[in-house]
């Protein structure tokens, strides 16, 4: 996969048609997927490039509708799924005022158009682009016949009665429920971090901990203890985690901490993924320290029987 930062680079790069789609793919749900292969799809029936188009930042945030909405994955992250789908391009558009205030028809004609050479355009249900939001499937639907290029949209992904939506897999990781964002996912959530020093409390009351320093831009579950896996390496750990203030220690800072299980190397300003299974319970300021460690090792014994079951479907 080609990634292609600037519309003169686009302009340079695609020399012929494509199948276009274009959104912000933010977590990459199933709703996400489905669109991706119905790209793939017709990219393969027609013989065409695949082409994504996608933004950053993420337009609600510079336009002012979320501006402290975290986003489900990293650039990086969403880059690398999307390459390994087998795209052909990812174009990332800088959203901007000048982008923002753009009409529907010309970012229709002069970008997708001309510089991606769209010929095939396939777009989500509730995806609009242009100033105030005009460009949609009915705006694309009614110049396709005179700009000589065709258009279809995918309808949402359902599950049960939910409408597959970024916004609510947000809801389900702030929450603190990971297994349901994960069926939205089709694979279980996760964050990246480099592993710094810390207090070392956990080594010394036999639950030693990876102090994972993760990017503040990236959105972490709920406060609470996990189970999950700690990938090393390369290699993913059954892990106990805790994502807390450390309230029995008198702290307030949210900290994420992974307790690996049967670990003992140094990681230290390692970059290691931490990926979230299932949540145990919530965080509770203990009495004293032995309190905190009956609980602890009651926790390691709910996470060690939650990850048997699950380290055969492992998947992030």
């Amino acid at each position: 996969m080609i990634t292609i930062q600037t519309l003169d680079q686009a302009g340079k790069t695609i020399h012929s048609p494509c199948v276009v789609t274009l959104g912000n793919f933010d977590g990459i749900h199933l709703g996400h997927q489905a669109l991706l292969d119905r790209v793939l799809q017709v990219s393969k029936q027609t013989g065409l490039s695949s082409c994504v188009v996608t933004y950053d930042p993420n337009p609600a945030i510079v336009l002012g509708k979320n501006p402290e909405m975290k986003s489900l994955m990293t650039f990086a992250d969403k880059e690398e799924w999307i390459r390994r789908q087998g795209i052909d391009y990812l174009v990332v558009l800088p959203f901007n005022k000048e982008l923002a205030e753009m009409s529907a028809e010309t970012f229709l004609e002069d970008i997708l158009l001309k510089q991606l050479k769209a010929k095939n355009i396939i777009i989500g249900f509730n995806h609009c682009f242009g100033k105030g939001r005009r460009g949609n499937y009915e705006l694309l639907k009614e110049y396709s016949d005179k700009l000589k290029y065709s258009v279809e949209k995918v309808d949402p992904v359902f599950l049960e009665e939910i409408k597959l939506s970024s916004s609510y897999v947000r809801t389900l990781v702030s929450e603190g429920n990971v297994k349901e964002a994960a069926r939205c996912l089709n694979r279980s959530y996760s964050v990246s971090g480099t592993v710094v020093g810390g207090h070392k409390r956990g080594r010394q009351i036999g639950f030693p901990t990876a102090n994972v320093q993760f990017n503040p831009d990236i959105l972490i579950p709920g406060i609470g203890v996990y189970a999950g896996f700690t990938t090393v390496e390369g290699t993913a750990y059954p892990s106990m985690i805790n994502i807390g203030r450390n309230p029995t220690f008198g702290e307030n800072a949210v900290t994420l901490e992974s307790n690996i299980f049967d670990f003992q190397k140094e990681i230290y300003d390692q970059t290691v993924r931490v990926t979230f299974t299932e949540r145990i319970r919530d965080e509770v300021k203990f009495s004293g320290v032995e309190s905190l460690i009956a609980q602890l090792k009651q926790d390691e014994i709910s996470a060690r029987k939650i990850l048997e079951s699950e380290k055969t479907n492992f998947k992030v």
